[in-house]
């Protein structure tokens, strides 16, 4: 994994889109399952709590940037004494991120977020209004080769501990942590939260265990008032065990996939920790049917002239029979890199317990999209391989759209007409 790019203070500039023919090499990766966003119980049996204190309470905010202490006087020079010269400010390690203006962290935190919706959808009925607090890919490092010849520009995705991995993989320089469910928000304040108070990996995975909850809540305490404390407490408890099984899950999983990530390497720990530090990570609401969240954050990437480069939707197209029609009006609006890429995975737990993992061209998936005649997901990913019960099923999808055969029979259809 390379440092980090001189190119990370901002502005980034987009480079060319090229994945080459290594698809081959990554497919030798295969070493375990996949997954993305399988369904989950609301609440496991060993975590069964009571409601949440207030059901309506906003998502946790991420604190302003803290205020600098106002200087120490320096005392009044003696008659006919040199006047003192200011120290100069060091200039950053070579390749070192710089921290953002305050411009710009009010660009990347002011924007506008979505309400949330009544229903949460899921695959099917019975997996509706989950709340998703952990991940389950179980082989994330299906898109290491990708994501590692990438550096800088912006990352937009749903979930949790996904996005931990994906922006030490590819150092981007802004992260929007999106999903329409509140409680996202809170777990990524708790992660927040927790990497600020762990200067490890172990120490973070430490502070999920079942015996941490007295530690987990001091670090809580002190950061928030009682009532947005009081809520953070709630999905702690409430989600802790899970996460914890996610991340020894995925620990282990990284090391005998020799993929570093922030659970297994120090360096890339703390580049996380760096994001975070600099607030160049954002979790906010946003609906991807909505007509605010997503529009305002791509209007954010182009004022701080930051292109996305990856866009993970999980298998949230899944959900949808046909795509809605704000949602393809959402993502064509988004302001990609000229080699941005979509991560999408597939559901296949019938046959490995897991998912397919999927990369498409952003610019081909816009394609895709503005075509009348494509439907749902199931069409641009038509000809890729099936799952099997051993193994990494990754594949890329670049056809045309006019070349599909949705695409022929609705042409033929009009040119005879």
């Amino acid at each position: 994994m390379p440092s980090p790019d001189p190119r990370a203070s901002l502005p980034a500039s987009p480079s060319s889109f090229s994945l080459g023919g290594r698809w081959a090499a990554v497919l030798v990766l295969a070493a375990g399952l996949l997954a993305c966003r399988a369904p989950e119980a609301a609440t496991p049996k060993d975590e069964a709590k009571p409601g949440p204190p207030s059901a309506a309470a906003p998502a946790v905010a991420i604190p302003a940037q803290e205020r600098v202490a106002e200087p120490t006087p320096a005392p009044e020079a003696e008659a006919g004494a040199e006047p003192a010269v200011a120290a100069a400010e060091p200039e950053p390690e070579p390749g070192a991120m710089k921290p953002l203006t305050p411009e710009q962290v009010t660009i990347l935190f002011g924007t506008e977020e979505d309400t949330e919706p009544e229903i949460r959808l899921g695959i099917t009925d019975k997996q509706a209004n989950f709340h998703y607090t952990s991940g389950n890919e179980r082989t994330l490092d299906a898109y290491y080769p990708l994501l590692s010849e990438r550096t800088g520009g912006a990352y937009v995705g749903v979930g949790t501990d996904q996005a931990y991995f994906f922006m030490t993989w590819a150092r981007f320089e802004i992260a929007w942590l999106i999903d329409y469910d509140p409680v996202i928000q809170q777990i990524h304040e708790l992660y927040r939260l927790f990497f600020e108070a762990s200067a490890t990996p172990p120490e973070l995975v430490a502070l999920w265990e079942k015996d941490a909850e007295e530690r987990a809540f001091a670090v809580i305490d002190a950061a928030h008032d009682e009532r947005e404390a009081k809520q953070l407490r709630y999905w702690y408890e409430a989600s802790r065990a899970r996460i914890h099984r996610r991340l020894v899950r995925m620990t282990r999983r990284m090391d005998t996939a020799g993929v570093p990530s922030f659970l297994t390497d120090q360096e890339h720990y703390d580049y996380v920790r760096l994001m975070l530090e600099q607030r160049r990570v954002r979790p906010l609401l946003v609906d991807l049917l909505a007509t605010d969240g997503l529009v305002a954050l791509g209007e954010a990437s182009k004022a701080l002239g930051v292109p996305i480069r990856v866009l993970y939707l999980s298998n949230a197209e899944q959900y949808w029979k046909r795509y809605p029609k704000q949602f393809r009006a959402n993502i064509t609006a988004l302001p990609f890199a000229d080699d941005a890429v979509v991560l999408r995975t597939l559901l296949s737990q019938a046959i490995n317990e897991d998912y397919r993992y999927n990369v498409q061209p952003a610019a081909n998936y816009e394609e895709w999209l503005e075509r009348p005649f494509v439907g749902n997901v199931y069409q641009i990913v038509r000809g890729g391989p099936k799952a099997t019960p051993e193994g990494i099923t990754l594949f890329e999808t670049d056809a045309d759209p006019d070349q599909s055969a949705a695409g022929q029979r609705y042409h033929a259809r009009h040119e005879e007409g």
